[in-house]
């Protein structure tokens, strides 16, 4: 019994559709949360059609907080699994059948699972960004390509594609609400880490997602770029994020290697360099202070 979860905001209607009409077919129910701001008109006929429940917030409470009222509803429904999905994550065929014969075989092995998720593809690109492992003062970030069959782990998954069962949160906990948004999943997966708790990629299950607004390429390497605001959320919680024990260390010998590369390379990758150095240095001062939260002020700003 599994239930599909689905934050909106601003959702480009065409592209909406066809990611509920991918998902419909594979579950026993939608639940769309809408963090979009009342003028939003939704094409309700459609969300009739496909029997999807829509649960309007008329304003951006962040991606957690929508998460977080969608995951209660799945709760008291009943449902034994929800799949976290974004706006545009239009599904392949028997994708929820791979995760969930997936997590099957890791179970019965007595692997405690906390979530699966699928290996995910750059649209802009093609490229597979597999899996992460963190270790002291070194990353292994592991290549996968989907004629493997075999389960990854991977220290977090990205969200959107992401199969969890429904009683897992009631070890875990739900999502971290004052990150607002960027690092949630991150601090989700890393929490249940720290509980025993194991996250890991199905390379058979294939799912595109648009990673930021381009890629640039810099040292022979692609950076995937974000406006200003995403780029401070993404400092700001990484840096918040050091004060928790649930973080582990690991994690915290390479945000603390991270934080001044991203910096700098993302402050030479603006078109306003100056100004988005001060920016991300804001951030930075943020995070140390603890100041987190939604920062609508600034998204009016910039």
């Amino acid at each position: 019994m599994v239930a599909a979860l689905v934050v909106l905001y601003n959702p480009d209607a065409e592209l909406m559709d066809r990611a509920l009409r991918s998902v419909a077919s594979q579950v026993e129910r939608v639940f769309a949360i809408d963090n979009t701001p009342e003028s939003f008109d939704p094409p309700l006929t459609s969300f009739h059609e496909l029997g999807v429940t829509y649960i309007p917030l008329a304003s951006n409470q962040g991606i957690a907080k929508a998460q977080n009222v969608g995951i209660r509803e799945v709760l008291r429904a009943g449902y034994s699994h929800v799949l976290l999905l974004d706006q545009d994550s239009v599904l392949p065929a028997n994708f929820v059948e791979k995760l969930l014969a997936a997590e099957c075989d890791l179970l019965s092995r007595g692997i405690p699972v906390a979530a699966v998720g699928p290996l995910a593809v750059e649209r802009k690109n093609g490229k597979r960004y597999g899996a992460v492992r963190h270790l002291w003062f070194h990353t292994n970030w592991i290549s996968i390509d989907e004629s493997m069959k075999a389960p990854v782990r991977t220290d977090y998954l990205n969200a959107s594609g992401s199969l969890i069962r429904t009683a897992i949160f009631e070890r875990i906990g739900f999502m971290m609400e004052r990150l607002f948004i960027d690092g949630v999943d991150t601090e989700w997966c890393l929490r249940a880490l720290s509980l025993g708790y194991q996250s890991y990629v199905v390379p058979e299950a294939l799912m595109e997602h648009d990673l930021g607004n381009g890629i640039a390429r810099l040292f022979g390497r692609d950076i995937v770029l974000h406006n200003n605001v995403r780029n401070y959320y993404i400092i700001r919680n990484i840096v918040y994020l050091l004060r928790a024990r649930t973080m582990g260390g690991k994690w915290k010998t390479f945000a603390l290697v991270y934080v001044p590369k991203y910096i700098v390379i993302h402050s030479w990758l603006s078109h306003q360099r100056w100004s988005s150095a001060r920016l991300f240095l804001r951030a930075l001062v943020d995070g140390i202070l603890g100041r987190v939260g939604p920062l609508s002020s600034l998204e009016q700003e910039l």
